[in-house]
């Protein structure tokens, strides 16, 4: 029995001293693999996201870009050549809407109609926020709850329409403005709301210790830093104003107090059925304001969208 455990000893021996090397062999051959395949995952993730991203600007791009071309175009050619570039770029086709739509007036009315609702909503929307995210009052939850009710609730068409005629608001722009400020106030505060409630606490602390009142610390102090929520409600409320069409149109009458949506409709049954260069051309003047705002604003707008996402 002694030579037979001598020798399973010494085998013992060569295996413990020749299987640390394969293993560490075969521990780094699995590491190589997992590191190739875990770049294989992300090259994948990434090829994915980025062709959907470009399917869907394509979609949402290419209709505002085919709208510029077209308003180039001579009447045939948007018939006859819808998908090329236009041979000759007819600028009349700008000059002939202006004139016959009164773009100009329309533009000044919806320009004066959406900068007022932007700023008359981020006032009271973000005084109102500030007060249901950092002070503390009685019956805070159930008020903040009926804006947010407000929010799905149907707009009373006709007692809206009855109370503007008494009070002789009908064809005004104050008329226009005064619905979509309270429209537009429950959305906005539900965004400051989150914004605020994800600012530290020691910020408005700091500016008490300093002896401001919470009005002041929400001037001096919070404010300033808001810009992200001011962007999102500031885009949201202007293309929400920008685009009304229904309070346009059973407020207004008179052609010089139209707004830009209620000026192209009245254009395009007047000229759709055959000046469609025309009516591209004044659908590309309206849209110019809109681009060019969320082209200056956008990342202060994503920034505002997601900023109640993470407190602290």
């Amino acid at each position: 029995m002694g030579p037979l455990r001598l020798e399973a000893r010494k085998k013992m021996n060569k295996t413990t001293l020749v299987s640390p090397p394969s293993l560490a062999r075969a521990g780094k051959k699995s590491l190589v693999v997992a590191k190739r395949s875990a770049r294989l995952d992300q090259w994948l993730v990434w090829l994915a996201s980025h062709l959907i991203l470009i399917f869907f600007t394509i979609v949402v791009v290419y209709p505002v870009i085919w709208m510029f071309l077209a308003s180039f175009k001579s009447n045939g050619e948007v018939v006859s050549n819808v998908w090329g570039l236009p041979t000759t770029l007819h600028w009349e086709n700008y000059t002939s809407a202006w004139q016959t739509a009164q773009l100009g007036y329309a533009l000044l009315n919806s320009v004066i109609v959406s900068v007022g609702t932007v700023i008359v909503v981020t006032a009271l929307a973000a005084a109102a926020a500030f007060a249901f995210a950092k002070l503390r009052f009685r019956y805070a939850t159930f008020l903040f709850l009926i804006f947010i009710f407000t929010m799905q609730a149907p707009v009373p068409v006709i007692p809206l329409y009855v109370m503007l005629v008494k009070l002789g608001l009908t064809n005004s722009r104050l008329g226009l403005i005064l619905p979509m400020v309270a429209g537009g106030l429950p959305l906005a505060i539900f965004i400051f709301r989150a914004f605020f409630q994800s600012l530290p606490s020691e910020l408005l602390d700091a500016a008490k210790v300093d002896g401001c009142t919470d009005f002041v610390a929400f001037l001096r102090i919070v404010l300033p830093i808001s810009g992200p929520a001011i962007a999102t409600v500031t885009i949201l409320q202007f293309v929400g104003a920008w685009n009304e069409y229904f309070l346009a149109l059973i407020l207004v009458r008179s052609p010089e107090m139209r707004t830009i949506p209620l000026a192209i409709q009245v254009f395009f049954y007047a000229w759709g059925r055959t000046e469609w260069q025309q009516v591209f051309a004044a659908l590309s003047v309206a849209s110019l304001p809109m681009i060019i705002l969320y082209m200056i604003m956008q990342r202060q707008f994503i920034q505002g969208l997601t900023a109640g996402s993470v407190k602290g």
